[in-house]
């Protein structure tokens, strides 16, 4: 139970009953909430982010006590959406975690806890730039949710979607 929340078995048993058991139900709530924003939607609007995501290292289940390798990916959000994107360590493609990522009113939302109800839409916040018009990278990136981002770089490009592209189907 504690690897669905991103905590190590030692951190897990030096917990009281209770505490667990607060933490459980906070993470149910949570994923009740977080589940309603990675519904799809038909009308995804009209703005989404090309995000990059390299370098640095992450904390993989079940274990989560040394930081990792993983290999580089990339993505796209649309913006008012929230999803889950795997993370694929370098020494075994059976190894795997999974990044929350959210793009909600142009702020890209990063690593959520599980747990913890101040990062549940991401433990780092990256706010729109001007930049990201052109593409941007913000390296030394440190999280600490559910894979606990370490000295990562995160590069950012923002596309929108021509009106003449929305309208056909």
């Amino acid at each position: 139970m504690p690897e669905n929340l991103g905590i190590n078995e030692l951190e897990w048993t030096s917990y009281s009953p209770k505490k667990q058991r607060i933490l459980l139900e906070k993470h149910a709530q949570i994923s009740k909430e977080r589940e309603l924003l990675t519904k799809v939607d038909e009308n995804l609007g009209d703005t989404f982010l090309a995000v990059k995501v390299y370098g640095g290292k992450v904390m993989f289940p079940p274990l989560f006590l040394n930081w990792q390798n993983y290999k580089p990916m990339q993505f796209n959000i649309f913006n008012g959406r929230c999803q889950k994107i795997d993370l694929v360590s370098q020494a075994s493609e059976n190894i795997k975690t999974q990044l929350g990522v959210c793009f909600l009113d142009d702020v890209l939302y990063l690593d959520p806890s599980r747990y913890d109800f101040s990062k549940k839409l991401g433990s780092v916040n990256i706010y729109f730039s001007p930049l990201w018009t052109s593409g941007f990278s913000y390296k030394g990136i440190n999280s600490t949710g559910y894979v606990q981002l370490n000295d990562v770089t995160v590069e950012i490009k923002k596309h929108k979607i021509p009106a003449a592209s929305k309208t056909k189907k």
